[in-house]
């Protein structure tokens, strides 16, 4: 579908580029090819940064949008998979030529749109974005107690949380056989890439069995379960493993994502920001530890199965909207990853599409300012804004990517949802 941009986009276009997708690839998932011709850095009228799980679906917005409309920025190099490394967006709505390290995942993308607003990012990486870099956050979790929405929030001016689709997690294992070759991405400062090779999963059937209660058992106790028969014994836990246990090496993705926050909440609301022992964001097992990769330490992304390709133990959390997406065709990243059902609940309906009955459910959202959004001669306002929005009446590429439409909740503006200083 072809997206007609918002009004207030249409009358303020830029000169742009010639072709209507560099933009895009020059921020997005896209690559342009050596032999392309050299153009000047793009405008964007709207810079979008943060979640990893909706960053396909916000690249496919910027795309239908053309006229350079809306940079969607990755939550890592869309090449090397490197972190934090600087991107530097020309925000047309500001007029500002900006500089600052890519948000990985929700948390730094919030932190980023409160420093472009008026607050001050804590914890972010350096340089942080100066005022006016980042119009939007894309973010996989609304607001809670460790971020903006109940007196975390340091900015002079209210941020809103925008709902337009419907997601769910659950846990995935690696696949049934292994043996295909891929390039590993380990996320650091340097892009560094291994060369190696999908594992069968050793995990046995019984871990399709886990129950609510049990992922909280292990994930916030490094404690003991069993089902089908299997006692499943958490690797790091303080408790020695029982005679005849079967070990299961528990990840998440990276701290401060909406992901892990998420898995955090539904899984014993643990600390996201402290893990327990037997909870890990970078590979324990397998072809990728340091110790058998000449020392390089692979960190654990968002909707990436890295992990669980190539520990056979290994287990994490997935958006199913992601997964759906990559088995689509849309930046498949999944190496084999299998989703397993939750309180005996299928992930996907018989049709292959995301189970919105399933008991992880979440939406995601566009967070923006609200006095912005309230203000109908700004693009955010006809871009986000109710179910007449834009985004909203793109219903055909949402499902595409995977997630279930939210029907009148779409672009809903309430107070639940918005967080002030």
């Amino acid at each position: 579908m072809k997206l007609k941009p918002p009004t207030a986009l249409r009358k303020h276009k830029l000169r742009g580029l010639i072709a209507a997708g560099v933009m895009v690839a020059g921020v997005s998932s896209l690559v342009l090819t050596q032999s392309a011709p050299a153009y000047a850095d793009p405008t964007e009228q709207l810079v979008a940064v943060g979640s990893d799980t909706i960053q396909d679906v916000y690249n496919q917005f910027a795309l239908d949008l053309g006229s350079n409309s809306l940079g969607s920025y990755n939550a890592t190099n869309p090449v090397t998979g490197a972190q934090n490394e600087i991107i530097t967006p020309v925000d047309g709505t500001a007029g500002e030529n900006c500089s600052f390290a890519r948000p990985d995942g929700s948390g730094p993308g919030l932190g980023a749109l409160e420093n472009s607003i008026g607050g001050a990012e804590s914890g972010g990486t350096a340089p942080l974005p100066a005022a006016g870099c980042v119009d939007i956050a894309r973010s996989s979790s609304g607001p809670n107690s460790t971020g903006p929405g109940t007196g975390n929030y340091t900015g002079t001016n209210p941020i809103q949380f925008v709902p337009f689709a419907l997601d769910a997690v659950t846990g995935a294992i690696g696949p049934a056989s292994g043996g295909t070759p891929f390039t590993a991405d380990s996320g650091d400062a340097n892009g560094d890439t291994v060369a190696t090779t999908t594992v069968t999963s050793q995990l046995p059937a019984a871990v399709e069995d886990f129950t609510q209660a049990d992922l909280t058992t292990l994930y916030e106790n490094c404690g003991t379960v069993t089902e089908g028969g299997v006692t499943f014994w958490p690797q790091g836990s303080s408790v020695a493993e029982p005679a005849g246990a079967q070990t299961i090496d528990l990840y998440i993705p990276q701290l401060g994502s909406g992901t892990e926050k998420f898995w955090a909440k539904e899984t014993g609301n643990w600390t996201a920001t402290t893990p327990a022992a037997c909870v890990h964001d970078t590979i324990i097992n397998g072809a990728l530890t340091s110790a058998n990769d000449g020392g390089i330490t692979f960190s654990v992304e968002e909707h990436d199965g890295t992990d669980v390709a190539t520990d056979p133990l290994g287990y994490t959390p997935f958006s199913i909207a992601q997964w759906i997406a990559q088995n689509n065709g849309h930046n498949d990243r999944r190496h084999g990853a299998a989703l397993q059902q939750i309180n005996a609940t299928a992930p996907l309906t018989t049709t292959g599409h995301l189970n919105t009955s399933f008991p992880f459910t979440r939406d995601v959202y566009s967070v923006v300012s609200l006095a912005r959004l309230q203000n109908t001669s700004d693009p955010l306002h006809a871009l986000l804004d109710g179910t007449g929005s834009t985004v909203c009446q793109d219903a055909g590429e949402i499902t595409s990517y995977g997630f279930a439409t939210l029907g009148a909740a779409c672009g809903e503006i309430i107070a639940a949802n918005t967080a002030s200083p």
